[in-house]
């Protein structure tokens, strides 16, 4: 990159120099910061919460639409989600005289611009008490790296962590690009309700009985029907009920049971029983992409 050194007795530079400055540089902006995929406050912008619903922006620098361009400042904007930034359109300075008397223009500016936020574009940083900045966005990143498929259980205290994700569960926020709500939508497994087991061979410490569960297969019940074999079924007769307190007879065969109610018929008409272990239900996210 070509370095301008501070020469004294008047060196004259010519416009090129700079022109050449400007385009390394632009082209090292644009290579460290056009695969981020998202926009933010590069420096400046700060906030000042008016308490009344609306906020005071400080002039700073903006990553919007591929470009850095400046942003001068606003005061009272509404910090409801109603508004964002956006790439304004260029800008012509004056024209200015040349040594050969032309007249000619000698720069053009974009400048960031506050405007009502459009529905679906996740580009756009949405005007809020706070604004993504690049060190947040160096944060989401670092904790971003996870692997195509791996899980993520989240207890959303206060109710901030859904706002995250649309309706059918794909993150729509910098920090959950990639990720979904594994509710059987987005390709997601589906794991509402399940308990995650690791995959492979499990021996019985006790039985020794070997057990495989292959990847992805589903095991367990959360509700257990009692089979005809499961059932207490009697094996003797019940004596014939004598005396004035209604003990048993002697000698009247076998065991006694004494049975609730009759037995089934089948095993869909058993009673069933909870089987599950004492849960809390939480946010469970997969990573599906790499």
């Amino acid at each position: 990159m070509k370095e301008l050194l501070r020469l004294a007795g008047g060196y004259k530079r010519v416009m090129d120099y700079v022109l050449n400055l400007q385009s390394e540089n632009l082209t090292l902006g644009n290579s460290l910061f056009s695969a981020l995929g998202v926009d933010l406050v590069l420096s400046g912008c700060a906030i000042t919460n008016n308490n009344n619903g609306t906020i005071n922006i400080a002039d700073g620098l903006i990553y919007i639409s591929g470009d850095a361009v400046r942003f001068d400042g606003a005061n009272n904007i509404a910090s409801n989600g109603s508004k964002t930034f956006v790439k304004g359109g260029y800008v012509t300075s004056d024209q200015k005289e040349f040594g050969d008397g032309s007249q000619k223009n000698v720069y053009r500016e974009a400048k960031a611009a506050i405007v009502n936020s459009t529905d679906g574009n996740q580009r756009q940083i949405k005007i809020t008490t706070t604004l993504y900045d690049l060190k947040q966005y160096i944060r989401d990143v670092v904790a971003n790296s996870d692997v195509k498929g791996a899980y993520k259980e989240i207890y959303d205290f206060d109710g901030t962590f859904r706002p995250n994700f649309d309706e059918s569960g794909l993150g729509v926020t910098p920090r959950w690009y990639g990720w979904a709500i594994d509710n059987g939508e987005n390709g997601t497994p589906g794991t509402s309700g399940m308990a995650l087991i690791a995959a492979g061979t499990y021996t019985d410490p006790v039985s020794g009985e070997e057990t495989v569960y292959e990847m992805g297969q589903n095991v367990g019940e959360r509700l257990h029907k009692l089979s005809q074999s499961e059932s207490a079924t009697p094996t003797g007769t019940v004596p014939g009920l004598v005396g004035p307190r209604g003990k048993p007879g002697d000698g009247g065969g076998g065991p006694v049971y004494y049975v609730s109610g009759p037995l089934k018929a089948g095993a869909d008409a058993q009673v069933g029983h909870n089987n599950m272990q004492p849960s809390k239900a939480v946010y469970r996210v997969i990573k599906i992409v790499d």
